[in-house]
């Protein structure tokens, strides 16, 4: 067990933690995948599907994951994750079966630990639990967000809403306007237009299976205006 301990707890709190605040940097999550070995996953990959035994928790390393499932004969997506995004903890801590398809979006590369081993992990080590239920919490307030800037105006405001969300370090976005109509429930088409009209407006920059946030406060004003 306290081989266990040594080997995962950092990883752990690389999972927890990102942004400024990590403790760990990109050479160090880069050291521990060269430990624990990574499992690459081809673009279009399930990952899991929905109502597979929850027996793992997974962490993105690399790429991109779409967790969705079908709702009235249509898919729709729930979550795009990204580099450092955690999934799977919360089916295995209720001990509930997978409640979405996990579907790789690009060639990507995960991290990943037993359920059990987690359990160990975080009866024996009280400040890993605490960080992992504060986690847990983050990514709940993180949806609700979402669900309020979904439930309040329209299709623009939804739509600047989510590119906010997603946006990197460098105001890039790498989801399809596919992806992004089924995670707003509309047509592609929709989709289209209003991103025109935000690239007309300097709001954004349209590319090759990405957007650009040009004008992340202008988006932001779209949001509150919708809301107020």
């Amino acid at each position: 067990m306290a081989s266990l301990l040594s080997r995962y707890g950092s990883w752990l709190a690389c999972c927890l933690s990102r942004g400024p605040t990590s403790p760990l940097g990109k050479g160090d999550l880069a050291m521990l995948a060269d430990e624990m070995g990574t499992e690459s996953v081809a673009g279009g990959t399930f990952v899991f599907r929905e109502g597979d035994e929850s027996a793992r928790v997974h962490v993105v390393r690399t790429g991109g994951v779409e967790l969705s499932r079908m709702l009235g004969g249509r898919r729709v997506t729930l979550q795009v994750l990204r580099p450092g995004d955690v999934f799977g903890d919360v089916p295995a801590f209720l001990g509930a079966p997978e409640p979405f398809d996990a579907r790789a979006i690009e060639d990507s590369s995960l991290l990943s630990l037993d359920a059990d081993a987690l359990f160990a992990l975080l009866q024996t080590r009280p400040a890993i639990a605490r960080r992992w239920f504060v986690s847990m919490a983050e990514r709940m307030a993180g949806l609700q967000s979402r669900l309020i800037d979904l439930l309040a105006g329209g299709i623009e405001a939804q739509l600047a809403s989510v590119l906010l969300r997603h946006a990197d370090d460098v105001g890039e976005v790498r989801i399809t306007q596919k992806d992004l109509g089924s995670m707003l429930g509309v047509q592609r088409s929709s989709v289209q237009r209003v991103l025109k009209d935000l690239e007309s407006a300097g709001l954004i920059e349209l590319g090759y299976r990405r957007i650009i946030v040009a004008d992340p406060g202008g988006l932001s004003s779209l949001v509150g205006a919708s809301q107020s």
